[in-house]
């Protein structure tokens, strides 16, 4: 199974990384351990998360310890994730970048 994120995940990851390094230093490291946790998971099981209501095809991994949910896809062999949002986020129309 290959992940790939998108131009948006990779943002989204970026940003929360910043935050949390600028609350505590380290912090950040410590969320990109989490987010690594995630993608090991959805390697092994791809359709383990459950399904986000309103966007058919799309699933959302919590990460745990940190509030954010991972939105992805798959096709194929491929897991695509579209966004990483922090749960407080409004969800209609930002999964699928909007």
């Amino acid at each position: 199974m290959r992940i790939r994120l998108s131009a948006l995940a990779v943002a989204d990851i970026e940003e929360a990384v910043g935050h949390y390094d600028e609350q505590t230093p380290g912090l950040g490291t410590e969320f990109l351990e989490a987010i690594d946790r995630v993608v090991e998971r959805l390697e092994m099981f791809p359709d383990g998360a459950p399904p986000v209501d309103g966007f058919p095809g799309v699933r959302r991994a919590r990460v745990r310890r940190f509030p954010y949910g991972m939105f992805y896809t798959v096709a194929s062999n491929d897991v695509v994730v579209l966004r990483v949002l922090h749960a407080r986020r409004d969800v209609v129309g930002q999964v699928l970048g909007g």
